[in-house]
């Protein structure tokens, strides 16, 4: 079932991709940087809220391995987004 979502998800986006072009890539880009920011937010929310030092390291250790995802997808968006305007150049 998760491998057809996943697969289904990636069809969709590659629709989107080409029938919507630059303002898909474009809200793609700020739902990123977005979601980049509030997992920064929720990071220092949660390192001065709880008082118990296991959760605060579990909470934090979750919150930075998506922080890094989100930052390596952010790069390989901008990257891709790159490529492309390099390809029309010629």
């Amino acid at each position: 079932m998760i491998n057809e979502v996943i697969h289904g998800a990636h069809r969709l986006d590659a629709w989107l991709r080409e029938k919507l072009g630059r303002p898909y890539g474009v809200l793609l880009g700020a739902g990123l940087v977005l979601g980049i920011i509030a997992s920064v937010k929720t990071l220092i929310h949660t390192a001065e809220t709880t008082p118990d030092v296991l959760k605060v390291v579990a909470a934090i250790a979750f919150q930075v391995a998506l922080l890094i995802n989100q930052l390596a997808q952010f790069h390989e968006f901008r990257e891709e987004r790159k490529a492309r305007k390099a390809a029309r150049r010629g």
